[in-house]
């Protein structure tokens, strides 16, 4: 008995331990909860039996139906007499596991020192780089099995251990996806370690590449689809770990200048890489004593991708369009107006691909508009992108009709517009005379098929919801080539709390009308339905386990949408189990966030204190708060986020104050240190953040009476309602 407990109580702590330090860094890098959560979800090394042998290892794949794989010999820099050998073993083809083995030398036989079970990919994860592309392929796995292994080559500066990548690659209609997950292995720790998955449309493995100062050992992942050029940069860590370059955080103590860094890094996601790389090297200069080598990984990856975008720009096309468009990507506004002038016949076709852009090239129209000094050009083009989006079901994110009207454009500039658009009906009037009856025939047909499929709503890019264990569903609305079958696995009710439509976030299921059947709802859904939104059960109020749904089918009750959807079973949960798109909501990373300023911490003390005298000992106390400086409203001034762990909770208990102290507080300030949003006092807290890149300034994902509320900014209150 007094084993069982000893056992029991180790347990405990180790799972505490874990929590504590996963919880601590849940809230804002959009990679941070994905790495955090695959710390949790990834198999762990198994203790293998004493001293197993390679032909031992073939026994026991047989006895499972596995083969072994061909050993990969790894090279040891420091031990040359050491043989090492890295193991796949296989079923169906896929890599199920992996076995480290070592001898010291002599003729001495191969130990097994490690082992390490494998699990696919899921989609959602592989397909990430086409999170805001109109080109997403169709008709892909569900998941994505590992083929080989490959030893990444040695980074030029020296590391612990040695660095591969599992890989595996899927073709589609010409594609070349290209997928893995970094692999570390330290021989002389005995240990086997898979850190970040990544894809590459480009067909492309992971590069080193010297980001942030300290050397070439970082690494770049090739991302891009199209002429978007998309390059993911991995700082690598002591650990080892890797961390994600971030287009949202502002890495540094910016001071005065942090309204100029959020500019610059809102640039960047707008896709302006020109003017972002310069403004945040002039920064660099004026930030000289407190730049970092975050902040070197984000200006250097800034000049990567202005390097990338200024070849296409100057390069030779086959295709006007495609020269066009690229002079767009690298902000060459003129040049593409000019172009398009010399060759209105293009006009339908860029029109077209303006349509069905999912955000990319308007935010970069609209981010080029908010320069100090724009030039006239993108008036034009930001004329000529709301044309193109007039038969959407809604506008994109700022996109509204009026948006040309609230713009200094100058007189010239309209009079380009309306002459380049006069050039429209002509060309679509010569081409309507020139097609045969027939053809208009059928593009009437399907022109009229096409309003009528999408004609409710807007496709829901991104949920958020609740989830709720149920029995299989007696009935509702199955989706095509999908079953209510009870023998499915463990159904769940999602009550969607908010959708992203058109890069505009809602609550409930947005511009759903009423009455809407569910087969005509289903269209609406699909796309965020069949991207495999996780479940995410909480451990604790700050830490979560997750795992794909698949979404089947919805109900509809008096208008309200509730969507139906299986997965793994789940245990009882701090808060409701979470369900969220991927790509929808970033979470803030501690070891990324700076001391609290004194001008915060005082903000904090009047917030929390009001007209009470403050302790002596406050701001002492609070010398480990942790402060997160983000633009959250948009207006390109980063608001401060001070996140009260347990012991900032507990001091101010310490010191009599009522704080609700069941879950984490959150207090958000801006430039001028007043209070935009506080939950000190009451009964919610803070989850987690929408992502900038889905469009709109961030909101706050809060838990409340047993729901989740997405809280917005509201700029004529300026709170978060």
């Amino acid at each position: 008995m007094l084993v069982l407990v000893s056992i029991g109580l180790s347990g405990g702590l180790l799972l505490l331990g874990l929590s504590f330090r996963l919880g601590l860094r849940l809230m804002l890098d959009p990679a941070a909860l994905p790495q955090a959560l695959a710390r949790l979800t990834r198999s762990q090394p198994e203790a293998l039996p004493p001293a197993i042998s390679l032909e031992e290892l073939r026994h026991q794949a047989e006895a499972s139906q596995q083969q072994v794989g061909e050993p990969l010999r790894l090279e040891l820099p420091r031990a040359k007499d050491r043989e090492v050998l890295l193991v796949p073993v296989l079923e169906a083809g896929a890599i199920a596991s992996l076995h480290l083995f070592a001898s010291e030398g002599g003729g001495e036989e191969p130990r097994a020192i490690a082992t390490l079970p494998i699990a696919a990919l899921p989609k959602d994860t592989v397909l990430a780089p086409w999170l805001s592309s109109p080109q997403a392929p169709k008709a892909v796995p569900a998941d994505f099995d590992f083929t080989r292994v490959v030893p990444l080559p040695a980074p030029p500066v020296a590391t612990d251990g040695l660095w591969l990548t599992l890989e595996g690659s899927w073709q589609q209609q010409g594609l070349t996806l290209r997928y893995g997950q970094l692999l570390h292995v330290d021989p002389q720790a005995q240990r086997l370690e898979l850190l970040t998955p990544w894809s590459s449309p480009a067909n492309r493995p992971p590069q080193w590449a010297d980001l942030d100062g300290d050397g070439p050992s970082d690494l770049v992942i090739d991302e891009t689809v199209g002429l978007e050029p998309t390059l993911r940069g991995l700082q690598v860590m002591p650990g080892p770990r890797v961390q994600s370059v971030s287009w949202v955080r502002v890495p540094v103590d910016a001071g005065a200048q942090a309204g100029d860094y959020q500019q610059a890094l809102r640039l960047a996601r707008g896709g302006l890489w020109h003017p972002a790389q310069t403004q945040l090297a002039n920064l660099k200069t004026v930030l000289s004593q407190g730049w970092n080598p975050a902040a070197e990984a984000q200006l250097r990856l800034m000049d990567r991708h202005r390097a990338i975008t200024r070849q296409q720009a100057e390069q030779d096309w086959s295709t006007p369009t495609q020269h066009i468009l690229a002079l767009l990507i690298d902000g060459r506004w003129e040049p593409a107006l000019t172009r398009l002038e010399d060759s209105p016949e293009l006009l339908p076709t860029l029109l077209n691909r303006l349509g069905v852009d999912q955000g990319r090239l308007w935010n970069r129209i609209s981010a080029a508009a908010a320069l100090p000094d724009p030039p006239p050009a993108v008036y034009v083009w930001g004329g000529l992108a709301l044309k193109a989006q007039q038969n959407q079901p809604t506008n994109r994110d700022g996109a509204t009709p009026d948006w040309l009207n609230r713009q200094p454009v100058p007189a010239a500039a309209r009079q380009r517009l309306a002459k380049v658009l006069a050039t429209l009906n002509t060309t679509q009037a010569q081409a309507v005379a020139s097609a045969k009856a027939g053809a208009t025939v059928a593009i009437a047909a399907e022109t009229a098929s096409a309003q009528t499929t999408g004609a409710i709503a807007a496709p829901i890019t991104a949920l958020i919801g609740q989830a709720q264990p149920i029995p299989a569903p007696q009935a509702g609305y199955a989706a095509p080539g999908q079953s209510l079958d009870a023998a499915l696995g463990q159904w769940y009710a999602i009550d969607v709390q908010a959708v992203n439509q058109s890069q505009t976030w809602q609550r409930g299921t947005g511009s759903i009308p009423a009455g809407a059947t569910p087969a005509a709802v289903w269209p609406v859904v699909q796309t965020a339905a069949q991207a495999s939104p996780h479940l995410l059960r909480w451990v604790s109020p700050t830490t979560g386990v997750s795992a794909p749904l698949t979404v089947r089918g919805l109900s509809l009750t008096n208008g309200t949408v509730t969507l139906l959807a299986t997965g793994p079973a789940t245990n009882t949960s701090a808060l409701p189990p979470l369900v969220f798109s991927q790509g929808a909501l970033m979470w803030l990373d501690a070891d990324q966030g700076q001391p609290a300023e004194p001008g915060a911490i005082a903000a904090t003390a009047t917030t929390i204190f009001g007209d009470q005298p403050v302790p002596t000992d406050f701001t002492a106390a609070l010398t480990n708060l942790t402060q997160h400086s983000i633009d959250l409203t948009g207006d390109g001034q980063p608001e401060r986020v001070l996140t009260w762990n347990d012991a900032a909770l507990t001091q101010l208990k310490n010191w009599r104050v009522q704080v609700e102290t069941t879950s984490p507080k959150t207090i958000v300030l801006n430039a001028d240190n007043r209070v935009l949003y506080s939950d000190m006092f009451a009964t919610q807290t803070v989850v987690a953040l929408t992502n900038p890149a889905l469009g709109e300034p961030a909101g706050l994902l809060v838990h409340q009476a047993g729901r989740y509320e997405l809280l917005s900014w509201q700029t004529a209150s300026q709170q978060f309602e």
